[in-house]
């Protein structure tokens, strides 16, 4: 059963946002760029209507909500302005290749009603394209600067959710979760963790800020007490705290400075896992007892329904019924977004997701996708 969410009424949503929103205009106003305008316009109006969730994620036309229907205006415009021959770079032939895999999984299934699938990667390609646009032009830094603006006015209303004990049981575990009203948790910490991750890229030429913008984020992850995230921002987090420690000193003294980094590190980490071993008991046993949890749904008990909040159990019932489907289920799956008639939950994997909704073929082409974005980041560090 799906927990009531706890919220802010709309006029202090609102009013948070405009309250912060000269600081983004005056951002906007030094970069003097359409591109960089659209990138600043995308991500404030999208967190703004996240946060008015009760209104905006009801379906309104064609079973599209004022959420989705955003998506699509905004990846229209966004294609619309993009110089066009950054839709033929081959860093997106992989993303191609996704959407590909999901119009002939809707095509063979006769599923033809996933507008808000392909809304989605379709504003994926709008943001990626414009986003590279605008660096080129104004500098990733500047761009990125500005971009942190954004994120003032959902933090902000995290913090106010803590001072007023606005807080929503979390659906892993039932603990506490500070998420400023928004819908859900993980949705807020993706908010969170994409600040994190501008923060980070600003690490060369904005020491200070970048440091700050991770405390910031690190203190907001624990507050919205999303474990998924916890750990997805350990990577990141590690790597540039690391890397950016290092850099400040002379060749001479990076070995040692290396050592003590290494070594304090590996005490904070431990101390963390620590201090957070009842919010992850459930990963030492699934490592213990992996091989005895894969298995169909029916044989699943109590226990094992109740791991990773019912994460395992959710996989093998999409898994099972994606194995006894058709030939042509088995290559193409059931069509995008085609779980929402047969199942009471979202698969809560990408690759599961995948396989289920586009088969062999659509989890091949995601695969590649996250193969090719790990190659091209490792290229981009190597030049």
């Amino acid at each position: 059963m799906r927990l009531e969410v706890p919220t802010f009424p709309p006029y202090i949503i609102v009013g948070v946002f405009l309250a912060f929103l000269p600081i983004t205009w005056m951002a906007a106003r030094r970069l003097n760029d359409p591109w960089a305008w659209y990138l600043l316009v995308a991500i404030w109006s999208r967190y703004l209507l996240s946060a008015l969730h009760q209104y905006t994620f009801r379906p309104i036309v064609g079973g599209l909500s004022l959420n989705a229907l955003m998506s699509v205006v905004l990846a229209i415009v966004g294609i619309a302005i993009i110089d066009k021959r950054f839709l033929s770079l081959k860093a997106l032939g992989s993303v191609y290749l996704v959407i590909f895999a999901l119009v002939a999984s809707a095509l063979a299934n006769g599923y033809l009603g996933a507008v808000g699938t392909f809304a989605k990667w379709s504003y994926l390609i709008a943001l990626t394209t414009v986003a590279l646009g605008a660096f080129r032009r104004n500098g990733a830094t500047e761009v990125l600067c500005a971009i942190l603006t954004v994120f003032l006015s959902p933090l902000v209303l995290q913090a106010l959710s803590v001072v007023t004990g606005l807080s929503k049981g979390s659906e892993d575990d039932g603990s506490i979760c500070f998420i400023g009203g928004y819908n859900h948790e993980g949705g807020f910490s993706i908010i969170v963790l994409t600040f994190l991750y501008c923060g980070c890229f600003l690490v060369s030429e904005r020491p200070k800020l970048a440091f700050g913008t991770m405390a910031v984020a690190v203190v907001a992850l624990f507050l919205a007490n999303y474990r998924t995230s916890l750990l997805a921002s350990l990577p990141i987090l590690v790597g540039t705290a690391f890397f950016g420690t290092v850099r400040r000193f002379s060749p001479s003294d990076r070995p040692i400075v290396v050592i003590v980094t290494g070594l304090s590190g590996a005490v904070l980490l431990y101390a963390t896992g620590v201090a957070l071993e009842h919010r992850f008991n459930d990963l030492s046993t699934i490592l213990s007892a992996s091989v005895e949890l894969i298995k169909p749904p029916e044989y699943y008990t109590t226990a094992d329904g109740d791991l990773l909040s019912g994460r395992l159990l959710i996989w093998s019932r999409y898994i099972t019924a994606y194995m006894n489907g058709t030939p042509l289920n088995i290559a193409l799956g059931y069509g995008p977004d085609s779980w929402e008639n047969a199942f009471p939950l979202y698969a809560h994997n990408t690759f599961v997701s995948a396989l289920y909704e586009a088969g062999l073929f659509g989890l091949a082409s995601m695969v590649l996708l996250f193969a090719m974005l790990f190659i091209n980041a490792l290229r981009v560090e190597a030049r």
